[in-house]
């Protein structure tokens, strides 16, 4: 006899589920929306539209926008901008001025005006002293810190990431209520220091992307400056290091790092890939099993940024093969570095707040 599965959503009949995966909605916390300053790279309507897409019901955006968040009135602005989107999308604020490392925000009135975590991804311009202040302002607010682990001075190699997560780790120590959060690690050297820092109580967590989970450095030489991510891929050896991580815990979550991209910015070596729309097909692809998966995509994002699950499902079907074809994405940035690529798994329905926001047919190659 054939499975139905009912999601109590609105507007949603029975569906004949035979094979297909009933899940708790994805969270993604790591994520660039462009939106204030970048229309033509992303917008927050493009950007929720894609990740419901993708099987994301809640997605975290990132301070790193033009002007940057780092002003309650700013923040305020987005999270009234945002009630109208077909999913959650919360904002993250500054830990710095304008990103430069110099002069704390305000922690305690970002978050008043609706900030969840605090961070400067897309530059890490603070040194152990600043980083300190950060942490403990943040700690008094609430707040987690989400640190872009990259020694600026140092370029993007190996020993760049070991150096800030390093620093990082530091700064935290000695530090009550204060909580840490190192982003997009990619290297087998950070994944030692964390597992280190976890093993003496430190209140630390981490994430990896999918992108550094299966690709390799030889697969961005393939794509030239389409290849261009920051942190860089990195050797087989650091893609494998990660896969263990993640399995044993030291790595806490999977989060995409969405950074959308015009082909023309692409051209002129512009880091970041378009994350959203592939990132279920690409993470059941690691072959993980589900309490893994359970904890990266679904649990822990939420525990971090301390938000809860709330009707939210995502209906996947695992025999789905498609061919990644970047015009096909909702987002505007079809900066993707699985473009032509056989993907197995996806998205077939997205229920946020009850209700189906995105649903395709299934098809199968």
């Amino acid at each position: 006899m054939p499975q139905t599965v009912d999601v109590n959503a609105e507007g949603a009949d029975d569906r004949d589920a035979t094979g297909l995966v009933l899940s708790p909605a994805w969270m993604d916390l790591h994520a660039h929306l462009r939106d204030p300053g970048f229309p033509q790279k992303e917008t927050l309507l493009s950007g929720a539209t894609s990740a419901a897409v993708g099987g994301f019901t809640h997605v975290l955006a990132m301070a790193n926008t033009d002007p940057v968040t780092d002003r309650p009135e700013r923040l305020r602005s987005l999270v009234m901008r945002a009630e109208a989107l077909p999913i959650r999308v919360s904002f993250v604020g500054a830990v710095t001025i304008g990103l430069e490392g110099r002069q704390l925000t305000d922690a305690l009135a970002l978050k008043a005006a609706g900030a969840v975590a605090l961070s400067d991804d897309g530059r890490h311009a603070m040194d152990v002293r600043m980083l300190r202040s950060g942490l403990e302002a943040a700690a008094d607010a609430g707040l987690p810190v989400l640190i872009h682990a990259q020694a600026e001075g140092l370029g993007n190699g190996p020993d760049a990431e070991a150096a800030a997560v390093t620093d990082a780790l530091d700064a935290l120590r000695g530090l009550r209520g204060a909580r840490l959060h190192l982003q997009h690690v990619s290297t087998r050297q950070a994944v030692d220091l964390i597992r280190a820092a976890k093993s003496d109580g430190l209140s630390v967590t981490a994430e990896a992307t999918p992108h550094h989970l299966t690709l390799t450095s030889t697969d961005a030489e393939a794509m030239g400056s389409h290849g261009n991510v920051n942190p860089p891929l990195r050797s087989t050896g650091d893609r494998d290091a990660l896969r263990q991580a993640l399995m044993e815990g030291v790595v806490d979550v999977i989060a995409t790092d969405h950074a959308p991209h015009d082909e023309a910015s692409k051209q002129a070596g512009a880091n970041g890939f378009h994350g959203f729309e592939t990132a279920v097909s690409v993470v059941l692809g690691l072959g993980l099993d589900g309490r893994t998966v359970y904890r990266a995509c679904v649990s822990r994002p939420r525990e971090i940024s301390g938000q809860s699950l709330e009707d939210e499902w995502i209906l996947i079907d695992p025999n789905a093969e498609w061919i990644v074809d970047p015009s096909s994405f909702r987002s505007r940035g079809k900066n993707t570095p699985y473009a032509g690529r056989h993907l197995w798994g996806r998205v077939i329905m997205t229920v946020c707040r009850g209700q189906v926001v995105t649903e395709r047919l299934m098809q199968h190659a």
